[in-house]
């Protein structure tokens, strides 16, 4: 999503950046949430730990926002420029997954894999 709004030139503010990044980051939080809790529910039954859980584990889902966010806002007041403040987001969130993948898993080809979605959605974002 950040990869296609910014190459495609849909955002010309920070704020603007920042909503759909957080527009985003909801979406997938509320996605994960239903799907497990509705999963749950057919199989188990839900109750309020089972919700709590839930909650918890779909939370997650919210870090790289967080990381995407910081990052950017941090590199517009560095750089001035929005362009250089989201890929410089990308490639920081981009390491941030790889190294958090390979510590999680110590799959080396896992690891790589993850970077390189990440590589090429920035190249996306700065060839386009």
């Amino acid at each position: 999503m950040v990869a296609a709004t910014t190459a495609k030139g849909y955002l010309s503010t920070l704020g603007e950046f920042c909503f759909v990044v957080a527009v985003s980051a909801v979406a997938m939080f509320l996605a994960h949430f239903w799907s497990h809790l509705l999963a749950a529910r057919l199989t188990k039954g839900v109750d309020r730990l089972t919700i709590r859980h839930e909650a918890v584990n779909s939370s997650a889902r919210l870090v790289p926002a967080v990381v995407l966010l910081v990052v950017a806002v941090l590199g517009y007041v560095i750089a001035g420029s929005l362009e250089v403040a989201v890929t410089a987001a990308m490639v920081v969130l981009t390491v941030a997954l790889f190294a958090y993948t390979w510590l999680g898993t110590r799959a080396l080809m896992w690891s790589l894999g993850t970077a390189a979605v990440g590589t090429v959605m920035t190249v996306f974002k700065v060839v386009v």
